[in-house]
């Protein structure tokens, strides 16, 4: 799980892995990759 929220935004990995979104960033916290930029580039 920690190579996948490495590689994909933490919404993707909360619906592959059927997990809520939070928990995905959470994740995304420990591996170190925020994905502040992936979000700020959409808005």
């Amino acid at each position: 799980m920690i190579e996948a929220v490495t590689t994909l935004p933490p919404i993707v990995i909360a619906d592959l892995f059927g997990i809520s979104p939070s928990t995905a960033e959470t994740w995304a916290k420990y591996a170190n990759d925020s994905w502040t930029h992936y979000l700020a580039a959409r808005e």
